[in-house]
C-alpha cells in the first residue's frame, strides 16, 4: 500500500467539501424551481422577472464552484479523490448553468407558446434535482449508500420519462406545427430541457462511482 494512501486513515478529511457540496445541491433545487414557475408563468413580464432571479442564483452557484475549487487546490487530505470532487462540482455547476440558459432562451426567442409536454419535462427536471439534492447530501456518511443509491436510480427513472415526453413533443410539433420559426423556437426548447435531465442523470453516475470506491 502507498504511503499515501497509509495517511489518508490516519490524517482527518476536510469536511467543508460536503457543506459546499450541500450549498451547491441546494441552490440547484433553488434555480429548477424558479424554473418550473417560469414556464407556469401565464405573463411574459412574469417571465422576465422569475429569469432574473435565477441569473443571481446562477451566479450564486458559481460563488460555490469557485470556493470549492480553491478549497481543493489549499487541501491536503480531501473526503474522496479530488477527480471526482471536480468531475461532481463540474456536473452540478453545469446543471445551473443549463437551466440559468433555458430561461434566457425563452426570452431571447421571445416564445409564447410553452407546450404542457414542456411544463411536463421542467417538473420531472425538479423533481431530478430534488433526488439529487439527497444523493448529494447522503455523501457525507458513506454508511447508508442504500438511500443514495435509491435516488440514483430514482433520477435514471426520471432521465427516461423527460426522454419519452421529448420524443412525443418532438412527433407532435414536426407534424402539428406549420410555421418553421416557431418550430425551430420550440425544438430549442425541448432539447435543452432534455439535456438538463441528462446531466443531472450524469451526477447520479459520478455519485454511484463515489460509492463504489469509498463505501
Amino acid at each position: 500500500m502507498k504511503f499515501s494512501l497509509i495517511l489518508k486513515y490516519f490524517i482527518p478529511k476536510e469536511k467543508k467539501f460536503f457543506s459546499l457540496f450541500n450549498l451547491v445541491a441546494d441552490n440547484i433545487v433553488e434555480g429548477s424551481e424558479q424554473l418550473k414557475k417560469l414556464f407556469n408563468a401565464e405573463l411574459v413580464e412574469d417571465r422576465k422577472a422569475i429569469g432574473l432571479i435565477i441569473k443571481s442564483i446562477e451566479r450564486k452557484g458559481d460563488d460555490y464552484t469557485y470556493e470549492i475549487f480553491d478549497e481543493l487546490n489549499r487541501t491536503f487530505i480531501t473526503p474522496f479523490d479530488r477527480e471526482d470532487i471536480h468531475q461532481l462540482t463540474s456536473a452540478m455547476d453545469d446543471v445551473l448553468d443549463l437551466i440559468y440558459g433555458l430561461s434566457g432562451k425563452i426570452d431571447l426567442y421571445h416564445v409564447t407558446t410553452i407546450s404542457t409536454h414542456m411544463k411536463e419535462m421542467v417538473a420531472q427536471t425538479h423533481d431530478g434535482c430534488i433526488q439529487l439534492q439527497m444523493a448529494v447530501k447522503g455523501l457525507e456518511n458513506m454508511k447508508n449508500t442504500d438511500k443514495i443509491m435509491k435516488s440514483c436510480k430514482e433520477l435514471n427513472k426520471i432521465e427516461s420519462r423527460v426522454d419519452g415526453f421529448y420524443h412525443s413533443a418532438i412527433s407532435g410539433l414536426f407534424e402539428n406545427e406549420k410555421d418553421p420559426i416557431e418550430l425551430i423556437k420550440q425544438k430549442e426548447i425541448l432539447l435543452n430541457i432534455e439535456k438538463t435531465a441528462n446531466k443531472i442523470e450524469d451526477i447520479s453516475d459520478i455519485i454511484k462511482t463515489i460509492l463504489v470506491k469509498y463505501a
